[in-house]
């Protein structure tokens, strides 16, 4: 009788083993299919990301177009060949961090920051405009034909700040 538990046990455990390595998508990996990335934002397919490094960084805007892709905002960082961390608290779905800014120096993201060293706010398209997302960037799926776009915002500036250029949008309908 142990035997047959232990062989139904093991063979449950490959089950699931199998099951992982076949469903290659989870919150925190992109999706296989290959992503085309192309620096601006996008005008004909895609999704268009902004990373705007805030008004005290001396880091240039990102724009990337991102086309050929199907995930969550947060994996959207990932395909568009940029870094993106959470913190200890929030590991994924919570930004801190892009492409190491702020440095480590400056918040450490052991749990979420205080309104003294600034944070990232995540905003989506909306007919042309910046609105600021109800919802984290591992909760949103992107939409091709929209702009999803980052800023840190410091201490002084409000929470609704939006990137500071505008969002392109378009039609992906063919």
């Amino acid at each position: 009788m142990r035997l047959l538990v232990r062989l139904t046990l093991v063979g449950l455990v490959a089950l699931v083993a199998i099951g992982f390595l076949l469903n290659r998508t989870s919150p925190t990996n992109p999706e296989v299919r290959s992503s085309v990335v192309s620096v601006g934002q996008c005008v004909e397919s895609g999704t268009s990301l902004v990373i705007d490094f805030g008004s005290n960084s001396d880091s240039s805007l990102i724009q990337k177009c991102v086309s050929n892709y199907s995930g969550t905002s947060w994996n959207l960082f990932a395909a568009a060949g940029l870094e993106v961390s959470g913190t200890e608290q929030y590991p994924v779905g919570f930004v801190c961090r892009i492409n190491g800014y702020p440095t480590e120096s400056a918040e450490k993201c052991t749990s979420t920051p205080g309104a003294t060293t600034g944070s990232w706010a995540f905003f989506i398209s909306n007919a042309g405009k910046w609105e600021y997302s109800p919802v984290g960037s591992a909760g949103h799926r992107t939409k091709c034909g929209t702009a999803e776009g980052w800023r840190f915002l410091s201490p002084t500036e409000g929470l609704t700040t939006p990137p500071r250029v505008k969002p392109i949008i378009h039609s992906c309908e063919k």
